[in-house]
């Protein structure tokens, strides 16, 4: 499994942001992390990736207990999130050329081969595309540097 996690759960205070999580993603599968708001979206994936440490219960990623997992792990990692921020003032070609300066193990057919599936215009400024068009492009970001596990919350 890529992602595993039994009985997770996450207190703030006395509120339960996140009780009793349990999921099993297989190799080659996509997690979508879907809910109304305050449902504990953002907080499942902050301790998938060693962000916020879980209250009780486990979550494995790669392998990896998410309390251990270190920078370079996650490299491997490919996450978009609703609140993520994208540099508006670039263009799509541009914000693609700039992520992927920071992936050694990007893969340029992929990336090439998402945005042409997905209808991404290379010259339009991110700014101008509707929050449909802003998430497919991060989905491709974190699909394209050869991410091990991906989610998308």
């Amino acid at each position: 499994m890529i992602i595993e996690c039994e009985n997770l759960v996450k207190r703030f205070r006395r509120h339960d942001a996140v009780r009793g999580v349990n999921l099993a993603v297989p190799k080659g599968a996509a997690l979508a992390i879907i809910g109304a708001n305050g449902a504990g979206k953002t907080t499942t994936l902050r301790m998938l990736v060693n962000i916020l440490t879980p209250d009780s219960g486990t979550a494995r990623v790669l392998g990896i207990d998410s309390r251990r997992l270190r920078p370079g792990d996650l490299l491997r990692i490919g996450s978009v999130s609703e609140n993520q921020k994208l540099p508006d003032r670039l263009t799509v070609g541009q914000y693609f050329d700039y992520v992927r300066s920071l992936y050694p193990s990007w893969d340029r057919g992929l990336e090439r081969d998402l945005r042409r599936q997905l209808d991404l215009p290379p010259g339009r400024a991110l700014d101008k595309l509707s929050h449909g068009m802003r998430m497919k492009a991060m989905v491709v970001g974190a699909l394209s540097f050869s991410a091990r596990a991906a989610a998308h919350g």
